[in-house]
């Protein structure tokens, strides 16, 4: 409660602070304002600095001078902010925002963030907490990035990579849910290390595929080039390593326990040989922007397909016809163009409405 009631507090105070500044703020508003900032001194220098930047900035420029001026305020209010949260990247167009109310609404966001990230940064302070950097991907979109340690990353769409400070440094350990590609630079002393829901990837230095989405029956580690280690978390003893061309698919259902440390779980796990056309495996090509399906079947190609474009794919169709396995190569194509392909094999017909795929046979 302590802390809801701290936060409700704050926002109290940006709801005045922006009444002030628009000239709306009553006489009682102004005198709970007041002891506002006679006990919240951090409060009362965003208001006076932000108060300055607000009254010069809403004024056109005539002179050098004014235009110093602003620039003045421009940074003591970034080294204020500075001072009392995480850094912030200021953008600012004075040109433009000749607005006095455009001016209060900035004013407000800035200042969310600074009430926000004195307080993040009190709790990190009070509980000696690790800041945790997370990169994630909507439906129908793609990123990559380059990691602390240089290592490159490429992620797939509605995904997730997080790691914690000093990444590269005391550490190479990440969490993945979803699907991404990895170019890991060389470090003996610091193995890099990713989490999964159904296993973990140790990994000196290498590149490889690791597909791991909640919703799918099966993880998948394709290795591309070097060497790793894959651990399954459902069996603490079962460690595979794969080599160049190797890939290990671990079927989520059913996922039952060994009955001895000395028996593999041949059932769940397949070890498999890649035949490559290039110098990237299938599994892989998303990195490129090619859609492949190899021998998937049609209720798997859906989820895929609901991934890689961002639209809902409904089946409306037997459980014969969900089974149905199909092969593609679809380089940078439209989902019609990708549509009128499988149609022409699986047989089916499709429409679509309001950004959802309805498949029917």
């Amino acid at each position: 409660m302590i802390q809801i009631d701290a936060f409700m507090q704050e926002e109290r105070f940006i709801e005045l602070l922006t009444k002030k500044l628009s000239g709306e703020i009553t006489l009682s508003e102004q005198m709970e304002l007041s002891r506002w900032l006679e006990t919240h001194p951090e409060s009362a220098r965003v208001e006076e600095q932000l108060s300055d930047l607000i009254n010069n900035n809403s004024l056109p420029v005539h002179s050098p001078k004014q235009l110093v001026k602003r620039e003045q305020n421009w940074n003591k209010l970034h080294q204020l902010m500075s001072e009392e949260s995480e850094p912030i990247v200021i953008v600012r167009k004075p040109a433009k925002m000749r607005s006095v109310l455009k001016w209060v609404a900035a004013a407000s966001i800035l200042l969310m963030v600074v009430v926000i990230g004195i307080r993040t940064q009190t709790e990190k302070n009070k509980q000696g907490a690790r800041n945790s950097n997370i990169v994630a991907t909507k439906r129908g979109s793609k990123s990559n990035l380059v990691l602390p340690d240089g290592s490159k990353v490429w992620i797939n769409s509605d995904s997730k990579i997080s790691y914690e400070d000093g990444f590269g440094k005391t550490h190479r350990t990440l969490t993945l849910t979803g699907e991404a590609y990895f170019d890991v630079v060389k470090d003996p002393e610091r193995p890099f290390l990713i989490h999964t829901s159904e296993l973990d990837v140790k990994v000196l230095g290498t590149a490889f595929n690791v597909r791991s989405y909640p919703d799918e029956k099966n993880t998948t580690t394709t290795l591309v080039r070097g060497s790793l280690q894959v651990k399954l978390n459902k069996y603490e003893q079962q460690v595979y390593v794969l080599k160049p061309d190797e890939k290990l698919i671990v079927n989520r259902e059913p996922l039952q326990p060994a009955k001895s440390t000395t028996n593999k779980p041949d059932d769940d796990i397949v070890k498999l040989k890649i035949v490559k056309t290039d110098s990237i495996p299938p599994e892989a090509q998303w990195t490129n922007n090619n859609l492949v399906f190899e021998n998937k079947r049609l209720d798997e190609i859906a989820l895929i397909l609901s991934r890689w474009y961002g639209v809902g794919v409904i089946i409306n169709g037997s459980d014969k016809m969900k089974a149905g396995r199909y092969n593609g190569f679809y380089d940078n194509q439209s989902i019609q163009n990708v549509l009128e392909a499988l149609k022409i094999s699986a047989g089916f017909s499709y429409k679509i409405e309001n950004n959802t795929v309805l498949i029917e046979p």
